[in-house]
């Protein structure tokens, strides 16, 4: 599935957006504390497929990108492993581990308390380590922690900040990503999950008053119900369409994730939006390393990559 980008940009220019500083980035000095490496592409593992191809994904591509940005704030809106049994393929973890150390403050959400204990957990190890490094824990439902975050003062008007929404289901209301997207001038990174198929099939089976006011705040306003008369295949790209013409952002790409590594049904999409030109390129990247040349999506050779305007 093709990028939506309201400015034009090429594979062909890659070279001369990077420069070297990617080539010259130096070894890991310590060993990661996962059992597999601080990426986790030296071992099997054995979580989700689909759960490890997120993780490893995300880490990937802000590797790459915090040796642009030179540091950088994370928020992870939803940040308890997806498979609780598998902190391995954990997304928290596995960023935090990544070297050089360079993300300077992080705040990880969460609503569950099993989840927010793992990240209690996670903080005692991460915290402080180096010295200028913060890792908040915050409690409770991010629709609501999000303003904390954003009057926090820590969200500088420079500062390169992500955004990780790896919603479960329906969790992450729109006005909450709306938010984020108007927080500040120089746009917060938006790294946005949206579960295709299973969100399709929570919209066509809803049938309780609670569950109807649950979608609406997810989508962000009552015509929700036009969603069912939309191809699932059509879903990302609605989303996407909001991002840039609702959200304002420059470059948003669509990257499909698989429900097993070599099969064909798609469990995700991850809706990537930034301003920064440099973005989608590193995206699909990582996403051609950890994912391969999927068909249909940014990473597909056939495609003319990231070269669609937005009209």
């Amino acid at each position: 599935m093709g990028p939506i980008t309201k400015k034009s940009s090429t594979v062909a220019s890659e070279k001369s957006l990077f420069g070297s500083g990617l080539t010259n980035a130096k070894a890991p000095r310590h060993p990661s504390v996962l059992a597999v490496s601080s990426r986790g592409f030296d071992k099997q593992l054995t979580p989700p497929s689909q759960t490890n191809s997120k993780s490893k994904l995300i880490a990937e591509y802000i590797e790459r990108f915090q040796l642009v940005t030179k540091g950088g704030l994370f928020i992870d809106g939803f940040a308890a492993p997806q498979s609780r049994s598998h902190p391995e393929a954990w997304t928290a973890r596995r960023v935090l581990e990544l070297e050089p150390k360079r993300l300077r403050r992080f705040w990880l959400c969460e609503l569950d308390p099993d989840g927010v204990e793992q990240l209690r957990a996670l903080k005692q190890v991460h915290n402080r380590q180096p010295r200028f490094r913060h890792v908040s824990v915050m409690e409770g439902d991010f629709n609501q922690t999000v303003d904390g975050i954003l009057a926090s003062r820590r969200i500088t008007p420079t500062a390169a900040t992500f955004a990780f929404l790896d919603q479960r289901n329906m969790e992450c209301h729109w006005e909450t990503v709306r938010k984020l997207a108007h927080f500040k001038r120089r746009k917060i990174e938006v790294m946005y999950f949206l579960g295709t198929s299973w969100s399709m099939r929570s919209l066509k089976s809803a049938s309780r008053p609670e569950k109807f006011q649950e979608i609406e705040k997810w989508w962000g306003r009552p015509d929700w119900q036009s969603l069912i008369e939309a191809q699932q295949s059509s879903l990302p790209l609605i989303f996407a369409e909001r991002f840039t013409k609702e959200l304002g952002y420059g470059y948003v790409n669509i990257y499909p994730i698989l429900l097993n590594e070599n099969g064909t049904k798609v469990a995700f999409h991850l809706i990537h939006a930034s301003d920064h030109p440099q973005a989608p390129v590193l995206m699909t990247r990582a996403y051609r390393k950890v994912c391969g040349e999927i068909a249909n999506s940014p990473a597909d050779n056939q495609m003319d990559l990231l070269s669609w305007e937005q009209t």
